[in-house]
């Protein structure tokens, strides 16, 4: 079975003559696949069920890196909470949090929390002690994986990202402050995960605004900050997750960032035409359209998608999966076709 040090070994390592096929396992990415997840609220608390969901995802494609793997999976609104804010839970969906702020004025009075004793962040890291411990029962350990949400995807919902967009443009300044505060508490909710997993081999920084906003902002106000985050930590693996839609310029504020592996939208961005922009100095994660063929075809027709992103991808690197991840109706039949298909000998292209 793959694991961190393949992916190690794929970003840092020589081009190899394969992708490397991967499945993300956040929920409901893997609900086809396991038959469905009955109710998300109790699977987000539920330590036991939780557990047993994402060995499964490992136990039924055992030729594909699980990325994050097993790990204390709230969703997106983990760091939000922990500036306060009103989670919504749903039984077939993620949670979601309302703004925090009402206006841009109130980041003036805007107390940075402490990570680790606030929101979701202090029940995450229990759960994930709690997980630890039951995987070293089973003579296992936590996978070395640390997550965030990215500044400006927290600053969006903080704000209400209709105020934060008309923010950069009506009050730079607060933004500015803002964001700098948050970045302060990214940096230190890295390092509070890292302590008690231990050295963490993969970071993945989540942030859909960059995409969102026009290039002169992202330069400006984004991405200091990603360059921030991913300077402070030299050692893991540095992935950015946005499948949104991103101009060339966008493209080249990504390669300053200091990112190594970009999931991206494989509904919006074609292998080819994102190697054409990146080179080698980005190793994509994708290759499969999320809403396609693995979602509504056949397991031939997954075959056959595979087949032409291992063609776009000969001789370079690629984490080969679907862009962004899976919709939860993604069968586990059409998943495997894809795993079998990537690691089929390339010569058969």
């Amino acid at each position: 079975m793959p694991d961190y040090s393949d992916l190690n070994a794929l970003v840092r390592g020589p081009i190899p003559s394969r992708p490397l096929p991967c499945f993300f396992d956040f929920a409901p990415c893997h609900a086809g696949m396991v038959g469905g997840i009955p109710n998300l609220t109790r699977y987000y608390f539920d330590v036991e069920e939780k557990l047993e969901i994402q060995m499964r995802v490992k136990d039924l494609l055992p030729e594909a890196l699980i990325l994050p793997g097993i790990f204390a999976d709230f969703g997106v609104v983990v760091e939000v909470s922990a500036f306060g804010g009103r989670i919504h839970w749903f039984e077939n969906g993620a949670p979601f949090i309302g703004p925090v702020l009402e206006s841009l004025e109130e980041i003036d009075h805007l107390k940075p929390p402490q990570p680790g004793t606030t929101g979701l962040t202090a029940p995450l890291l229990i759960q994930q002690e709690m997980l630890q411990r039951k995987l070293r029962g089973k003579g296992k350990e936590l996978d070395p994986w640390a997550f965030s949400m990215g500044p400006a995807e927290i600053a969006g919902l903080l704000l209400g990202y209709d105020r934060y967009y008309c923010g950069l443009y009506d009050d730079p300044k607060r933004i500015q402050a803002l964001m700098e505060m948050i970045t302060d508490f990214i940096l230190g909710w890295i390092r509070t995960q890292e302590r008690q997993i231990g050295e963490i081999q993969a970071l993945m920084i989540a942030d859909h605004v960059v995409s969102q906003v026009n290039p002169n902002h992202l330069e400006t106000f984004i991405l200091p900050y990603l360059q921030a985050i991913f300077q402070a930590f030299p050692k893991p693996i540095k992935i950015y997750h946005n499948e949104g839609l991103h101009s060339p310029r966008h493209i080249q504020a990504i390669l300053k960032s200091g990112v190594e592996v970009w999931h991206f939208g494989s509904d919006v961005h074609s292998l080819e035409d994102l190697y054409s922009q990146i080179g080698d100095r980005i190793v994509p994660w994708g290759g499969l359209n999320p809403h396609g063929a693995i979602r509504t075809g056949s397991p031939d027709e997954v075959r056959k998608e595979t087949r032409k992103a291992k063609q776009a991808a000969k001789g370079k690197r690629l984490l080969l999966s679907t862009g962004t991840g899976t919709t939860p109706d993604a069968s586990l039949e059409n998943v495997r076709a894809m795993v079998e298909e990537a690691l089929t000998d390339s010569a058969n292209i």
